[in-house]
């Protein structure tokens, strides 16, 4: 499948739920409801399905769709999928709730377990991050022309970036080994796939997420980053891969702007 004839499409659909996003995002009430894991679910996660599910059977009615606001597929059918649509209509419920703008709409094509393309949609500033096999990674502000963006080599100052919403005891032993290898060490915290999106750009270098996320959540950014030059590598400094199992969750994993990262503080 060409990849870059799905671009404008891609910008067109999650521009759209990012705008049925905005109107809850107006209101008082977002419709604030609890799934099975506690997790919130609002209206405009839902809207924001509907959106994004009914455009993407118009653009390509062959190929299947996993979202997490649809995620009861059974294994043994989706295990049969060479390619599908893997979506997270809302990245960043629980920051959309808090009114801090870390929200965004993220689409990823898949194909033999691996994310191919990518584009994630940040409706409060209207930027586009995208990018795939063969077409690079780019970004896209407003209605200005795309610019090509890489990740940064790795210098003695390193920017390491952290979960708004889930710190926990487990990072703080990695953290505490990068002072000893960096002349400098500087930490910000970002909610949704901003993050990896950031290193994607060039702005940070490291994330560690030691917590537990699901595959919509990582599949699209993967896709940009690795376009980028970077790298999104489990705890045996492997790429992550999708559907290849029952369970949705992904493996602890590592999010690095530039390859050669010393693997030590991975692996140690």
């Amino acid at each position: 499948m060409l990849l870059q004839p799905l671009i404008k499409p891609l910008q067109v659909i999650s521009h759209h739920a990012g705008q049925a996003i905005m109107q809850v995002y107006q209101r008082n009430d977002f419709g604030i409801r609890s799934k099975a894991d506690d997790s919130p679910l609002t209206e405009a996660d839902l809207a924001a399905h509907r959106v994004i599910h009914k455009a993407l059977q118009q653009l390509t009615p062959q190929i299947p769709q996993l979202s997490e606001e649809d995620a009861s597929i059974s294994f043994a059918e989706r295990s049969q999928w060479q390619q599908y649509w893997l979506i997270d209509p809302l990245d960043g419920t629980k920051e959309f709730i808090r009114r801090n703008d870390e929200f965004t709409v993220n689409i990823a094509l898949i194909e033999n377990h691996r994310p191919i393309l990518g584009i994630i949609y940040l409706p409060v500033n209207n930027t586009f991050y995208y990018g795939g096999i063969g077409i690079g990674a780019w970004i896209r502000q407003g209605s200005g022309p795309a610019q090509q963006i890489h990740c940064r080599k790795l210098s003695s100052s390193l920017r390491v970036l952290t979960s708004r919403r889930h710190k926990n005891d487990r990072d703080l032993p990695l953290l505490n080994k990068l002072p000893t290898h960096f002349d400098s060490v500087t930490t910000e915290s970002y909610g949704s796939s901003l993050k990896m999106c950031r290193i994607a750009e060039g702005k940070a270098d490291f994330y560690p997420r030691l917590y537990p996320t699901c595959e919509w959540d990582t599949a699209a950014a993967q896709a940009i980053v690795e376009a980028a030059g970077g790298l999104i590598i489990d705890i045996d400094l492997k790429p992550l891969r999708y559907n290849l199992k029952d369970s949705l969750l992904n493996p602890d994993f590592f999010v690095i702007g530039d390859p050669n990262f010393p693997a030590k503080l991975l692996t140690g």
